[in-house]
């Protein structure tokens, strides 16, 4: 079966003509997925600036083989650290710990029922000396305070 019929058979089964396009698409996608893409690799050799003044260092140690690893430069395992079931222990202790706290942060009763009573008994004890009720035009002071600040500023000398 050729794509053709594959079409005429889609159409004829009450499918809409753009049923083919998720399947264009994919295909599309998969196509692209085989553009050479070694143009857009940073890291590849020769992509120095030859303005640079290390440029010629660079490219020489770039070209320059390295010496290559041996199995005697592989680390030994570290002694200092703790084995998988000490660690399985000290996560269990910790959710242990958490639950522990939980429990006990709910038991402790909720006192911050009726604030309001609460609030209005604490503003009782201050004296009255030192109580001061806002004043209607609070917004108008503050933006002729800040008005007036702004224009007796001096803005700070150019830089030199």
């Amino acid at each position: 079966m050729n794509w053709l019929q594959a079409a005429r058979r889609v159409r004829g089964a009450g499918f809409p003509l753009y049923a083919g396009a998720p399947l264009c698409a994919g295909m599309a996608l998969a196509l692209a997925g085989c553009a050479q893409t070694s143009a857009l690799n940073p890291l590849k050799v020769g992509g120095v600036n030859p303005d640079s003044t290390i440029s010629a260092e660079v490219n020489a140690v770039s070209r320059a083989p390295g010496p290559y690893p041996r199995f005697s430069d592989i680390p030994a395992l570290s002694t200092d650290v703790r084995p998988v079931p000490a660690w399985r222990t000290a996560v269990v202790t910790e959710w242990g710990e958490k639950r522990q706290t939980e429990r006990e942060a709910a038991a402790i009763p909720f006192t911050l029922a009726n604030s309001e009573a609460w609030a209005e008994k604490t503003r009782a004890h201050i004296p009255l000396s030192e109580t001061s009720k806002p004043v209607p035009n609070v917004a108008t002071q503050s933006e002729a305070f800040a008005a007036a600040e702004r224009a007796r500023a001096t803005p700070p000398p150019p830089p030199q």
